[in-house]
Formats: C-alpha cells, sequence, structure tokens
C-alpha cells in the first residue's frame, strides 16, 4: 500500500478509462486551503473524511460525506472533488486494479487451484455497493490505515496489506448479497432493480444509524424519496421484513448487546434503545431470546 498526498489530478494521462492501480493507493491530507479536483474516470475504491466535509461528485450526482459515512465508488464512475472548508482532511484509498477479480477468483476456486488456473481479468461490478455507507467500524478500519502506511516496516505493510484484503472481501460479499436481494424486487428493468435496491439500503442503513429515536414510515421512506406504501412493498421485497419488524428487532439486538458489555440498569437499557415501556420491551425480548432482559444479564 503506497500512501501519498491529495494529487493536483487523478486523471494522470488524461484518459477516458479508469486509472490501473498496480498497488493500493491511500490519499490523504490535512487540508488548510480549499482544494478541488475536475471530474475523470475513476478505479474502484472507498471515499470518506478524517474530519470535516468534503463534497464528491459521482456520475455528476453530489455525495457530501463526513463523520463516519463512507462512499464506496465503483470502476468506471465518474469522479469530481470538492473541499471547500479549510478544517477537511479528504481520504480516498483506491484498490489495486487486480484485486476484485483476484478475491473472487480465489473465493470460488481457492488460493490453491489459483496456483494452476489461470484466470481471466473481467471487471467486476459492484454498482450496488455504490452509495454512502454509514459504517464506523469500515470509517476506522480506513483511518488505522493510514497510521500504518506513516510506517517504514515491512510488518505495517504486510498488516496493510492483510487488511485491505479482508476488507475487500468483506465488501464484496455484501455486494453479491445486495445483487441476490435486488432480484427479489418485481420490476423488468436491472436498471430499476438497481436503483430501487440502493434507495432502500439507504433507508436501512438511516434505520441503522437513528433507531434510538422516534421514527415512522414516512421518516424513513423519504429518506428513500418513495411515498410510505411503495417503500414498504420494496423493503418487504428486499429484506422479506417490514421496515417495523427490522426495527424491532435491530433495538432487540442492540439491547442484548448492552446487556452483554455493560452493567447500565435494564430501564436504562430500555430508554437507550427507544422503548418506552419496559414491559413492552421485556415481553419482546424474551420472545426474541426466549429470556427476559433480568434472567438473561443473571444467565451470564
Amino acid at each position: 500500500m503506497l500512501v501519498r498526498p491529495l494529487p493536483p489530478s487523478f486523471n494522470f494521462d488524461k484518459g477516458i478509462l479508469p486509472p490501473v492501480y498496480g498497488d493500493h493507493f491511500l490519499f490523504a491530507e490535512n487540508l488548510s486551503r480549499p482544494y478541488e479536483c475536475a471530474e475523470h474516470p475513476a478505479g474502484i475504491g472507498l471515499l470518506m473524511t478524517g474530519k470535516g466535509k468534503c463534497n464528491y461528485y459521482v456520475n455528476g450526482a453530489k455525495y457530501p460525506v463526513d463523520n463516519n459515512k463512507v462512499f464506496f465508488i465503483n470502476r468506471g464512475s465518474t469522479l469530481a472533488i470538492r473541499a471547500t472548508g479549510s478544517e477537511t482532511a479528504p481520504v480516498l484509498l483506491f484498490f489495486n486494479s487486480r484485486l476484485p477479480d483476484l478475491v473472487l477468483y480465489s473465493m470460488e476456486f481457492g488460493n490453491e487451484v489459483m496456483l494452476e488456473k489461470p484466470f481471466d481479468n473481467l471487471p467486476y461490478d459492484f454498482s450496488y455497493m455504490e452509495r454512502i455507507h454509514a459504517d464506523d467500524n469500515l470509517h476506522q478500519t480506513i483511518l488505522s490505515l493510514i497510521e500504518l502506511g506513516a510506517s517504514c516496516s515491512s510488518f505495517a505493510s504486510l498488516t496493510a496489506d492483510m487488511m485491505i484484503r479482508n476488507l475487500f472481501e468483506e465488501l464484496l460479499m455484501k455486494n453479491q448479497d445486495a445483487y441476490k436481494r435486488s432480484q427479489n424486487i418485481q420490476a423488468v428493468k436491472a436498471s430499476t432493480r438497481l436503483e430501487i435496491f440502493k434507495r432502500v439500503a439507504s433507508a436501512k442503513d438511516w434505520m441503522e444509524q437513528n433507531y434510538q429515536t422516534d421514527i415512522s414510515l414516512e421518516n424513513i421512506s423519504s429518506i428513500a424519496a418513495m411515498n410510505s406504501q411503495h417503500f414498504l412493498r420494496m423493503f418487504k421485497q428486499v429484506y422479506m421484513i417490514t421496515p417495523h419488524q427490522y426495527l424491532i428487532d435491530l433495538k432487540l439486538k442492540k439491547a442484548k448487546e448492552l446487556l452483554e458489555t455493560t452493567r447500565v440498569p435494564i430501564n436504562e437499557v430500555c430508554q437507550t434503545i427507544g422503548f418506552e415501556s419496559v414491559f413492552s420491551f421485556s415481553v419482546l425480548f424474551k420472545n426474541r431470546f426466549g429470556t427476559a432482559p433480568s434472567y438473561f444479564r443473571k444467565g451470564e
């Protein structure tokens, strides 16, 4: 992995095709000035910021990225960058151009077969992942890569490469799962299924970030830019569950995590995850995990 400051342009040879990266490139810089980069074809990668807010323009659409958000950009999409604040730290990780196909091939055939069986270096489509992901773990992993990149040791280099490989395998599996789920959407055109999936998935991500608040179907559907009934149908087709059921299950999983890792009183756990009634919470928790919250904690 190579760590570099932000270049004046990512379109190094002024080509119309995405750049070919022979290694993983991590571009990161704490800006003391505004930064702009003109539209250019991009490689497959992750776009985020270490601090402040950065506007990434992907295929002409504006995506403001801040906090724990990460944008996954697909190979061949166009990218422009604009960071107007002086306290901004854009971070862009572009993967080795051969990595998608190498990882996919090794997952299908195994590493030993790769030594004997040739593979075709064909583009792999990550369209279903190309959106903003609110993922604190992913965000922290990339920040860790910056620290590793500052070291000159071979161990740090090997660790960074392994982290990137593991990270990419996880992203690839998520993309495969997303594609399979999108096939449940009752639409004729593949482009329509892709667009609906992205909207529904973005709404699901928003639920995961705001589960502890009082949110309604109208709130969630507005994130997907759909009317509530259409969103309800699409969500059920993609995730085989209603948004309300997903939200309740999400709250209960968070409650279970708090009960396992903290000594916070049960009534505070209930309030933290957004339940108003301890009784209702206890009933739902027991139905989900087979025991009441109080006995669950005692049984640890």
